[in-house]
C-alpha cells in the first residue's frame, strides 16, 4: 500500500493524496505550499472615473461627469506595501494616464512591474494595465513554486505579451494597443529585472548603476549590442524597436541579475521620470533616507517640477526583502 513518509498510509487504498499534508502518493511529490501573497495595481475602480473620480452612471465609453473616455488607470495612484511601493501620475501635459504599475509582496520577496503605454497606439492604457497585472501574477505563481527568478522573469514577460496582444480589436487597425514592460524581483539573494522597450530599472545602493538598456537603435548601438538583421543601423534613432502588442512580434525579455553587496533599492520607472533624472548616482542621492513610498512620491515631484511632459510610473523595492539576510 502506498504511504506518506510522514503520515503513513491513506484511510482508503485508492486515495491518491495524503489526507493530512496533501503529498501525492503516486509520484511522491511533496504538498504544494501556498505562500501568502499580496499585490495591488494602479487600475481604476470598475465604477469610478480614473480622471474625476465620479461614479459612472451608465456603461458608455465616456464619463458622464467630465466627458473623458473611460480610463483604465487612475490619473494619480499611490501603492504602498511597506518594503515595495509605487506612485503613478498622468503628468502635466497628457489627457490621461497610460502608464501602469503593480507591486506585490510574498514571503521573502518584493516584486513590481511597470508598463508605459505607447502613445501612438490606441487604448494603450488597456495594454499597459493588462500586461502589468499578467506579468506580476505570473511572477508570483512561478516564484511561489520555487522557480529561478531569471526563468520566472522570462515567463512573466511572455504572459504580459500575451495579455497585451489579447487587448487588440479589429477596429484598432494598424495601431493596436501597445506598451513597454519592465519587471523587478528582489529576493534575499539578489535582484533580477527583465524588460522590453524603454522603461528602465536602476540599482540604487552604494554602487548605484543602471540595469537596463533601452530597446532603441541608438541605445543598442552605443552599448555594442546587435540589432535585428532587418534594420538599417541608425545611431541617432531613439524609436522603439521592441514593445508589447499585437504588432510586436512576440519579443523575449532581456534579463539582468545583480547580487548586491549591501542594502539599497531597486527602482523601476517609465520615461516620465528618466527623461528628467537618469543618472544612477543622482537617483540614489535623491531617495537617500526615504521609505519606498516617500521615495516614489519625491521622484514623482521631481518629474512634475521638471515639466511633467509624460505619464510617470515609479516603483521602489527594498533590498533585502523582509526576513532576508544580506549576502
Amino acid at each position: 500500500m502506498r504511504a506518506c513518509p510522514e503520515h503513513g498510509p491513506p484511510s482508503e487504498a485508492d486515495h491518491r493524496f495524503c489526507e493530512v499534508c496533501g503529498r501525492n502518493l503516486d509520484t511522491g511529490e511533496p504538498p504544494r505550499v501556498e505562500v501568502p501573497t499580496v499585490w495591488v495595481s494602479s487600475r481604476a475602480s470598475g465604477t469610478a472615473c480614473g480622471g474625476c473620480g465620479e461614479t459612472f452612471a451608465t456603461s458608455q465609453a465616456y464619463c458622464d461627469h467630465c466627458g473623458r473616455r473611460r480610463s483604465v488607470g487612475r490619473d494619480h495612484a499611490e501603492l504602498d506595501l511597506g518594503t515595495v511601493a509605487a506612485v503613478t501620475d498622468k503628468g502635466r501635459r497628457r489627457r490621461r494616464n497610460e502608464d501602469a504599475v503593480v507591486v506585490g509582496r510574498s514571503a521573502g520577496l518584493n516584486l513590481a512591474v511597470v508598463c508605459d503605454g505607447v502613445s501612438t497606439s490606441t487604448r494603450s492604457d488597456a495594454a499597459s494595465h493588462d500586461a502589468s497585472e499578467a506579468g506580476l501574477t505570473s511572477l508570483l505563481a512561478d516564484l511561489s513554486r520555487g522557480a529561478d527568478p531569471a526563468k520566472a522573469t522570462v515567463e512573466a514577460a511572455r504572459a504580459a505579451a500575451a495579455a497585451a496582444r489579447a487587448v487588440a480589436e479589429a477596429s484598432d487597425g494598424d495601431a493596436p494597443p501597445s506598451c513597454t514592460y519592465v519587471s523587478g524581483v528582489v529576493t534575499p539573494e539578489g535582484v533580477t529585472v527583465g524588460w522590453i522597450g524603454d522603461s528602465r530599472a536602476y540599482w540604487l545602493g552604494s554602487d548605484a548603476a543602471g540595469m537596463t538598456i533601452d530597446d532603441s537603435m541608438a541605445a543598442l548601438i552605443a552599448a555594442g549590442r546587435p540589432l535585428p538583421l532587418a534594420l538599417e543601423p541608425d545611431p541617432e534613432s531613439r524609436a522603439l524597436i521592441r514593445w508589447l502588442g499585437a504588432d510586436s512580434g512576440d519579443p523575449e525579455a532581456q534579463v539582468m541579475s545583480l547580487r548586491p553587496t549591501g542594502p539599497g533599492h531597486l527602482l523601476l520607472c517609465s520615461d516620465g521620470l528618466h527623461h528628467y533624472l537618469s543618472d544612477p548616482a543622482a537617483l540614489a542621492e535623491a531617495i537617500a533616507g526615504r521609505s519606498p513610498i516617500d521615495a516614489a512620491r519625491h521622484l514623482t515631484t521631481v518629474a512634475l517640477d521638471g515639466g511633467g511632459h509624460d505619464n510617470i510610473a515609479i516603483a521602489l523595492l527594498a533590498f533585502p526583502p523582509p526576513g532576508g539576510p544580506l549576502p
